[in-house]
This record gives C-alpha cells, sequence and structure tokens, in this order.
C-alpha cells in the first residue's frame, strides 16, 4: 500500500480560500439532515471543485505524480473518470476528535480507486492508517497533498483537542483505464 506527499507549489497564504470554503460550507452542507447529520458535522458537500477550479487543477496536477509513482501512466488521456468528488471538513477550535475511522472505497482491491487528502490549516493532528498489525500516523503538513488506495481505513488522530481550526481538504476518485485501440 503506498501513501505518498506531495507539496503544492507556489502556495504561500491560504486565508482567503479558507474564508471562501466557510462560506461554501454554509451554503453546501454535507448533506440534507445538516447540522443532525451522523458524519462530522461540519464538510461541504462533495462537489467543491466545481465551485473552485484551482482546487482541482492542484489535485490532477499532485495526482499524476502519484500515478507515475505507482507506475501507471501520467497521461490523462488513458483514464476515463468513473467518479469523483472534493469537499472539505472543518474543524473548529477545542474541539476534541473523535476517531471516526473510514475509507472512501468504491470497488474492492482497484489500485485506481484513489483517496487523498490535504491540510489548509496548520495544525498538529495528523492522519492514522489503520492495518491489521501496523498503524501509520501521517504528520500533517501545510499544503501537502497526501494520496493512498481508497480501501485503507483511516481517521484523523484521536483524543486530542484541537487548539485551532482545522480544515482539510478530501477527495475519492475512480479511474478506469481506457482501453486501447489496436
Amino acid at each position: 500500500m503506498i501513501i505518498k506527499a506531495y507539496p503544492c507549489e507556489g502556495i504561500k497564504n491560504n486565508n482567503k480560500l479558507i474564508e471562501d470554503i466557510k462560506i461554501y460550507q454554509k451554503n453546501s452542507p454535507c448533506c440534507h439532515n445538516f447540522p443532525t447529520c451522523f458524519h462530522p458535522r461540519f464538510q461541504t458537500d462533495s462537489l467543491l471543485h466545481c465551485s473552485f477550479p484551482e482546487l482541482e487543477l492542484s489535485y490532477f496536477d499532485n495526482l499524476k505524480k502519484y500515478l507515475k509513482d505507482i507506475q501507471y501512466s501520467t497521461n490523462r488521456a488513458d483514464y476515463k473518470i468513473v467518479s469523483f468528488k472534493m469537499w472539505a471538513f472543518i474543524s473548529k477550535a477545542n474541539e476534541k476528535f473523535k476517531q471516526l475511522q473510514h475509507h472512501h472505497a468504491l470497488s474492492k482491491k482497484n489500485p485506481l480507486d484513489i483517496s487523498s487528502l490535504r491540510y489548509l490549516t496548520d495544525t498538529e493532528i495528523g492522519t492514522v492508517f489503520d492495518f491489521e498489525y501496523i498503524q501509520i500516523h501521517s504528520k500533517p503538513k501545510l499544503n501537502t497533498w497526501f494520496f493512498w488506495p481508497s480501501e485503507l481505513w483511516h481517521s484523523p488522530e484521536a483524543a486530542k483537542v484541537n487548539k485551532k481550526e482545522r480544515i482539510t481538504l478530501a477527495t475519492s476518485i475512480v479511474l478506469s483505464l481506457k482501453s486501447l485501440k489496436k
């Protein structure tokens, strides 16, 4: 299982982006049960990339690097996007984190079923990846995309109180290889 990190280039300040995402979350919350939903509450809907094309561009630039690292073609024309979602998760200051273990896999063992995360705020609260006999704790890094196979169970680190707001982007994509013409 490959978990890789890719720093975003040329980004110095997220303040305007963060404020715009907060407004987006108020207008486009996670689901129609908001704010009484059972999943983490302060999320956007999964169409964030449609309103923030710069995030979609950054995502696909770094996805190409990940695909190359896992030894798949980096030519976007070789793939069909079966499903793509991007959302933001907002944790308020002084909020205690619960271990909400989950995965994003839509298909079993598909190496092109890929999840990712990007930290938009500086935080000490990373992500825990849970395997049968081992846990891997990621070290959060501002403006860095982390990619992994969607079948991996993961959650924010538990039992820490967030001293300041923590905002992350999350994605889930399923790709299929286009058949090669003979």
